[in-house]
């Protein structure tokens, strides 16, 4: 296999801007991953109280799911 890589300024340029694109990522999900999780275990507790639903997903992977598909339509836009 063979691969090619770009050392000129367009490369470093695009690799940088995907470096600072994850970061963002990275910020926006540690701004939004509480909020998602207080929510998923609000429900959780809210379903205590009402009609029983079995739930295959911890509070943690539904929080983490929920903040990583809100953070997709903040990058669409």
């Amino acid at each position: 296999m063979i691969s090619t890589t770009r050392n000129g300024p367009e490369g470093s340029r695009r690799q940088q801007e995907r470096q600072s694109q994850k970061l963002l990522m990275k910020r926006l999900f540690l701004l939004v991953f509480p909020f998602c999780l207080a929510t998923a275990i609000l429900g959780r507790i809210g379903r205590i109280f009402g009609p029983h639903e079995g739930t295959s997903q911890s509070a943690y992977a539904e929080a983490k799911a929920s903040a990583y598909a809100a953070l997709g339509y903040a990058f669409h836009a």
